[in-house]
């Protein structure tokens, strides 16, 4: 079969499966990407399927900006505004403080592991997630903290890629304290003026144009025309992306009208829909690797299980230091 239609085949099935299982996870009452990452995991077991490496670049490039920004542009607008002050103390100072806290331990327990890269774990495993948001979604929580907890998880993203990229940055010229926070406010600062910029141009721009269906068309873009020139300035692609979702969102009542706005969020749905799900399926399908290396690599799972575990027990202990 030729490799054009193989790979087509492959994405109309990763689509379908994605819409069923997510479906089905909407029945049971349970998160989809959990399931996801479940069905993945079962599929890698198959012994006649070879599963590809992903690049990397497939997912920092192709998916994480248009998530970001569509995650951004859905932000209640007024709700947002409400709580921006604890949103943005939960999702930047929150991530820091832990990612520090989790980089000392690691950097303590493991022989090998230097402060950056410890930092850089930290940065991983620090943030909330779309599992955590979607669970605490289903108890009945009040939607003013629901509300806070989406935007949280949307902006801790940013920052932890941000300190994820100044921590590499650090690992591969040097550690220096100085250095890695300037190149972190600088990773920030550009950010926010290109996306910024990117997301009043835009906005400006489909109001002009004005038809709903080229109007979506050009939202496509933003995050790309956001992402690019910060990437190429120094600065975080990713939280570009997201503060022209922010811009976008919050100035859309004014200058979009229900029809487009409508447009919007119906296309916008279907995508993260998909590309959130491909992500999940794609961690589970890839989980038999990495558990196989970790085994040849350490002999077994028990220090890589007691590791999770004991950074688990720190993230806990200090977000609930921080919210009380």
């Amino acid at each position: 079969m030729e490799p054009l239609l193989l790979g087509l085949l492959v994405a109309i099935g990763g689509i379908i499966l994605i819409v069923v299982i997510n479906t089905l996870a909407q029945r049971l009452g349970v998160a989809g990407p959990l399931l996801l990452v479940a069905v993945g995991l079962v599929i890698s077991l198959l012994p006649f399927l070879h599963i590809p490496e992903i690049p990397p670049e497939w997912i920092l490039v192709g998916v994480l900006p248009p998530l970001l920004y569509s995650a951004a542009v859905n932000l209640p607008a007024i709700e947002f505004r409400r709580d921006f002050g604890p949103i943005s103390g939960l999702a930047v100072v929150l991530v820091l403080v832990s990612a520090l806290v989790l980089g000392l331990f690691f950097w303590w327990v493991i022989p090998s592991v230097t402060l950056p890269v410890g930092i850089a774990l930290g940065a991983i495993l620090s943030p909330t997630d779309a599992v955590a948001t979607s669970i605490v979604r289903r108890l009945g929580i009040s939607p003013r903290v629901v509300t806070m907890l989406e935007g949280e998880s949307l902006l801790n993203d940013a920052t932890a890629l941000v300190l994820l990229r100044t921590a590499v940055a650090a690992i591969a010229a040097g550690f220096s304290a100085w250095g890695a926070i300037g190149a972190f406010v600088w990773g920030v600062v550009i950010a926010i003026v290109v996306g910024a910029a990117t997301g009043w141009i835009v906005l400006r721009l489909r109001e002009w144009i004005g038809g709903a269906a080229a109007n979506t068309a050009i939202s496509f873009c933003a995050p790309f025309l956001a992402y690019l020139p910060t990437e190429h300035l120094g600065g975080s692609g990713l939280v570009a992306a997201v503060v022209a979702g922010i811009v976008t969102g919050q100035g859309a009542r004014r200058r979009l009208t229900p029809e487009q706005r409508l447009s919007d969020t119906l296309n916008w749905r279907t995508i993260e829909q998909v590309l959130e799900g491909a992500v999940f399926l794609v961690m589970g399908l890839e989980l038999r690797d990495i558990v196989e290396q970790n085994i040849a690599d350490t002999g077994g799972l028990w220090q890589g299980m007691w590791l999770a575990l004991v950074a688990l027990a720190i993230v806990l202990v200090v977000r609930t230091g921080y919210v009380s």
